[in-house]
């Protein structure tokens, strides 16, 4: 690529500046005196116009006067009949065609039509004039060319009895025309266009001169061609000219109009001087501004190739020899090059010290990506890179690559309750211990939060256990940080491999998936990777998308298991139980997809629908006669906590115009052991609504016994699994029998869950056990259609059959 240098683009693009603004400059100016030379003659075009119509209503003004004195003179208005007027006018006809300079004059009355006096034949082409003067009696005018172009004024003339006389001159427009060569000093001429071109009709001049004139223009311009614009330029024996034109008249195809030929060479020829001296000017001025930016920029453009001669110096890391090229500083002035140098030393100076820098934060940065920073462990860049490394490694080896997926159990808690500084200290101490167990060959890595990855080659699948065992332990031991102690137990997914084409990826998520399993079984244990595991996860994908599609299709059924009073036998209420209508697995009971749709989140809006169903369920049993029932709803944990819970409610108890009373919702024991504070803040505000409360498969957690004073519940459910026992298992018979002897005691009712028995029953009865819910009295039955079954199973009596 050629060089150019800076002082030349400086130049080139000053000079391409100034030439731009010259041609500009000139050009603007040009156009300016081309648009004068147009107003000029558009201003002579209104003069001819203004002058032409002057000297025309000049004549009509002098002839309508003079007609209308002479009949005065002629006494017309005091005789009868127009015959005085008449020998009158042809007496004088002579005196007044030399004055007056009239062409031609006719006499018509209303009488006759003919002319009853006439000069010259008179043309039929004016008779409308005639009648229109007749008909107006006003004065007319107009013009009228054949031979030549003539201005004709009528004027309506009345006897002594009103009878109407026109009398009409024709005056020649040759005065006219001499008049205004005259005054615009020009050569004028009236001409005639028709198919066979123009033809003159006078001139100011000869008009055989003038003829040959046009008819030289016609060489040049066509007459259509002039015939259609008002002002038109030609050049004749190389004088230019002006030719203005002003339309008189259109008689059939034949069209008159006066033309005016200025000459313009004199306008021309100082137009052209002035227009060299303007080109002239603007070119000593391009040169004079060559001159003086040469001039100024030789001497700064090269003390910058000078530096620019330099600056590859800096590329290559060599200093010292770039300060020792730059140019020397200018002993008089200084100037924007001197600046410039020294700008140019201190860079050099600060990026030596940049590189050296560089050179030692290159190897921190290093280890800051493949490290943690908080537990200086390996980051997920570091164990992407060692497994790929030890994956392909596996062609040629027996080992088996393991890979254990730690997370620690209810470290969240603490990181809430403690605060994230705390939380460090936690993941730097579980951090130590992991390099303590672990030998120095394994990979330890933190995989994000407070996950961890561990990277070890064994012999066989059962070492890895082992290690896990021996991880499991190590954490069993408490942390103690700042006198507190904290107990964090661990979850480990463990996987494997021997495939070299496994993908890390693949290795990772099989080993988080048994993570997630083993904390499903209650954490601080381990779990080994399966195919089975892989297979439930999709199979529980594809249930979780099937959920999706169940509501939005509305395939959930609404079922009710009936709830028997056991001292009457009377039916005291109903519990709704949810099914799924499923298109391809049938009828779906609630314990295989209740965990898949609380995972999926969609337990709320699932809730929502049971619950609005459940009003409507009741509206129709109130309807079949059945009044005294409750209805009894199931609450998910993600319900109770929605803030919108208490709204809903309130809105189809409002919508439907029912008594929160006449409805039982049910939480489960597990449900209220996590955050009791809070759960008992909702309850309270549920039952500010009216409801029912009542605690569901009581027994089987915990804490809520120590809570369940502070409950605003009015029921308790036993569970299933202990009267299934009951009869057969003393831990479970004494459960149930001082279960209900303590809920009876804080004057709660008591629900008796899966009885199935006659047996069970009778035992339910004498320890006064209030309500049975089970096999033996009725299954959960549709709620389709479900007042008249109820009825079916019913007594003349009311009582349970």
């Amino acid at each position: 690529m050629r060089f150019f240098s800076f002082n030349t683009k400086i130049i080139g693009l000053m000079l391409a500046l100034m030439l731009v603004l010259i041609v500009l400059v000139t050009s603007l100016s040009l156009e300016r005196l081309n648009e004068s030379f147009i107003e000029q003659q558009q201003l002579k075009q209104q003069q001819v116009t203004q002058h032409f119509l002057q000297y025309q209503l000049l004549l009509q003004s002098q002839q309508q006067a003079w007609f209308e004195s002479f009949a005065e003179l002629a006494s017309l208005p005091q005789q009868q009949g127009f015959s005085g007027f008449l020998a009158e006018l042809s007496q004088r006809y002579d005196a007044l065609s030399l004055h007056l300079n009239i062409e031609s004059l006719w006499l018509f009355s209303e009488q006759s039509t003919e002319a009853l006096f006439q000069s010259a034949p008179f043309p039929a082409a004016l008779m409308p004039m005639v009648e229109q003067t007749y008909l107006e009696q006003r004065p007319q005018s107009r013009i009228y060319c054949a031979a030549h172009c003539s201005s004709l004024v009528s004027v309506p003339l009345s006897d002594q009895d009103g009878n109407i006389a026109v009398l009409i001159s024709s005056q020649t427009l040759a005065g006219v025309v001499i008049a205004l060569g005259q005054a615009l000093q020009s050569e004028v001429a009236i001409v005639r266009f028709d198919e066979q071109g123009l033809s003159v009709l006078s001139a100011t001049t000869a008009a055989i001169d003038f003829a040959k004139i046009i008819i030289t223009a016609l060489a040049q311009l066509n007459a259509e061609s002039l015939q259609q614009a008002t002002m038109t330029g030609l050049t004749l024996n190389e004088t230019p000219y002006f030719v203005h034109q002003l339309p008189l008249v259109t008689q059939g195809r034949q069209q008159y109009a006066i033309l005016l030929l200025e000459d313009i060479a004199a306008y021309q020829a100082a137009n052209n001087t002035f227009k060299w001296q303007l080109i002239a000017l603007a070119l000593i001025c391009f040169l004079l501004f060559f001159w003086l930016a040469y001039w100024l920029t030789r001497r700064l453009t090269g003390r910058l190739l000078q530096i620019s001669f330099a600056l590859p110096l800096l590329a290559e890391n060599k200093f010292r020899p770039f300060r020792e090229a730059l140019p020397k500083p200018s002993a008089w002035l200084s100037d924007e090059v001197d600046r410039l140098h020294k700008a140019s030393e201190a860079l050099s100076c600060k990026l030596e010290l940049l590189q050296d820098n560089i050179a030692a934060k290159t190897r921190e940065l290093e280890n800051m990506a493949m490290f943690d920073l908080l537990t200086g462990l390996a980051n997920r860049n570091m164990l992407q890179f060692h497994l790929k490394k030890s994956i392909a490694g596996l062609s040629s080896s027996s080992v088996c690559l393991g890979l254990l997926f730690l997370d620690l159990d209810q470290f969240k808690r603490v990181n809430d309750i403690r605060g994230h500084e705390q939380g460090d200290q936690l993941l730097i101490e579980a951090a130590n211990r992991l390099r303590q167990a672990l030998a120095p060959t394994d990979l330890i890595c933190r995989f994000g939060g407070d996950e961890f990855v561990i990277v070890t080659e064994v012999a066989s699948p059962e070492l890895l256990v082992d290690l896990a065992n021996t991880l499991i332990t190590v954490f069993q031991e408490p942390m103690q940080l700042a006198e507190e102690q904290y107990q964090l137990s661990v979850s480990i997914g463990i996987s494997c491999t021997r495939d070299a084409h496994l993908k890390p990826d693949d290795l990772v998520r099989q080993a988080d998936l048994a993570m997630y399993q083993a904390k499903a079984q209650g954490g601080n244990s381990l779990h080994f990777y399966s195919q089975q595991m892989f297979d439930a996860y999709q199979n529980r994908l594809a249930l979780e998308s099937e959920l999706k599609q169940a509501l939005l299709q509305q395939q959930f059924l609404l079922y009710a298991q009936p709830k028997i009073r056991l001292l009457d036998q009377q039916l005291q209420g109903l519990e709704v139980l949810l099914r799924w209508q499923s298109p391809s697995r049938g009828l779906v009971p609630p314990d295989e997809f209740i965990t898949v749709l609380e995972y999926a989140n969609l337990m709320v809006p699932v809730g929502y629908w049971v619950i609005e169903q459940s009003f409507i369920l009741m509206i129709a049993l109130r309807q079949a006669g059945f009044t005294e029932l409750t209805v009894a709803i199931n609450l998910s944990a993600a319900q109770l906590n929605d803030p919108n819970l208490p709204v809903f409610l309130q809105q189809q108890l409002q919508h439907h115009q029912l008594s929160a009373a006449m409805f039982e919702l049910e939480l489960t024991e597990s449900l209220l052991a996590n955050s009791i504070g809070e759960t008992i803040t909702n309850m309270q505000r549920l039952k500010a609504l009216g409801f029912r409360l009542a605690i569901d498969d009581f027994g089987t957690g915990y804490s809520s016994l120590s809570y369940l004073r502070q409950m605003p519940v009015d029921t308790i459910k036993i569970d299933k699994s202990f009267v299934f026992g009951m009869l057969d298992n003393q831990a479970d018979f004494d459960i149930i029998t001082s279960t209900i002897a303590m809920v009876r005691k804080l004057g709660l009712e008591v629900v008796a869950e899966g009885v199935e028995t006659q047996a069970q029953c009778k035992a339910l009865l004498q320890h006064h056990c209030d309500i049975g819910q089970g096999y033996l009295f009725a299954k959960p039955l549709p709620a389709v259609d479900l007042a008249a079954q109820l009825k079916l199973c019913l007594d003349d009596k009311g009582c349970w059959r």
